[in-house]
């Protein structure tokens, strides 16, 4: 079975909201690593330590790094050390081989049909991933939230492990792809808690600025990801590798 360790960047407002986008990032671990994960995300994790004062039980958070906030803040890092360091945390997952990864960007801002509810497509989009990735690897998945949208979450893991209709990649009838390898109901964790919840924060902004780079935040850095990338999610929509973009 794979644990899906899910965290985003942005929000859903799409009325007077700070963000232009809301983007939905999955770290996948099999039960079968997870120990060697934890195991090697710890040994990760004293290694900031040592070469940039970053406490292991400090919360690693894209906002903080990027901005010197929380508890990054008290590591007195200069920008271009923040950045390494957050790049050292993308190569990282890429090396461990016990890592998976995909993103699903809403760019709010190309939405031409309103009301949306960004939530929804967002989680529509990542379950629909999520049953895809399962049966190709013929395991279940168990979903590992960040708190906050817990009730939500829980109900449409439900609902579309019963009914899901996926749209044909080549035309005509939808297709029936519910999501019955996603067990039990999902289980919420704090991000300070779970050290996979703060890589899929990572994730989540490093997937945002692919897609819409920063003046000082390249798009380079989602690419620190390689081959723990999964490349199907959007292999025929096109895109990013990795990353779900809608509208397109």
């Amino acid at each position: 079975m794979f644990f899906a360790y899910f965290d985003e960047s942005g929000d859903t407002g799409m009325t007077k909201s700070p963000t232009a986008t809301f983007t939905l990032s999955c770290v996948l671990i099999h039960d079968r690593e997870w120990l060697s994960a934890l195991d090697q995300t710890i040994a990760f994790r004293r290694y900031l330590r040592d070469k940039f004062h970053i406490a292991p039980r400090s919360e690693l958070k894209a906002d903080w790094l990027v901005h010197n906030k929380g508890d990054i803040r008290k590591s007195g890092l200069s920008y271009p050390a923040r950045l390494a360091a957050y790049r050292a945390a993308m190569r990282f997952q890429r090396k461990a081989k016990v890592f998976r990864a995909f993103s699903v960007l809403v760019a709010k801002t190309r939405i031409t049909k309103l009301p949306a509810d960004v939530r929804e497509i967002a989680w529509r989009y990542a379950v629909q991933r999520l049953e895809r990735f399962g049966t190709s690897m013929k395991d279940n998945l168990h979903v590992v939230p960040d708190e906050g949208h817990g009730d939500f979450i829980k109900k449409k893991i439900r609902l579309m492990r019963r009914f899901s209709q996926v749209p044909s990649a080549f035309g005509g009838p939808t297709l029936g792809r519910s999501a019955e390898n996603i067990v039990e109901d999902s289980s919420d964790r704090r991000s300070r808690e779970s050290f996979f919840i703060q890589l899929a924060d990572l994730n989540a902004y490093a997937a945002y600025r692919k897609v819409f780079p920063g003046a000082t935040f390249g798009e380079d850095m989602w690419d620190e990801l390689g081959s723990s990338r999964v490349l199907d999610v959007n292999s025929l929509r096109g895109g990013p590798p990795g990353i779900v973009v809608w509208p397109t």
